[in-house]
């Protein structure tokens, strides 16, 4: 399966079988949870808590049904919503980071009043 693609996606946050299924429904285009365990080697006792998490997230759609098929989002829809997570979280820790500074000043300058 494709190394190098999988190792990327875990540097941007996937974790192992998330990027592991990820790529193969890129493969399969839309798949059962059968499929992808047969696809993909994801342990299938993992399948489906791995397929959740990530349709959870945005990654995977879901069509209901018996048995349910997944497919992968769109790979520039995909990469939107991992940008728009990190310019949010970003964001946030900027904020805690500039008051964690602001409290610092204030604390030195009550030390130095007289």
């Amino acid at each position: 399966m494709h190394t190098k693609l999988i190792g990327k996606l875990k540097k941007l946050g996937f974790t192992e079988n998330e990027a592991k299924i990820y790529v193969g429904l890129l493969s399969l285009n839309e798949a059962t949870a059968r499929e992808i365990h047969e696809f993909t080697h994801v342990p299938r006792p993992k399948i489906y808590s791995v397929l959740e998490r990530m349709a959870k997230k945005g990654y995977v759609e879901v069509k209901k049904g018996t048995p349910a098929c997944f497919r992968s989002i769109d790979p520039e829809r995909l990469t939107e919503r991992l940008k728009a997570e990190f310019l949010f979280s970003l964001n946030e820790t900027l904020k805690e980071l500039n008051s964690t500074g602001n409290q610092k000043t204030n604390a030195m300058k009550l030390e130095s009043a007289p």
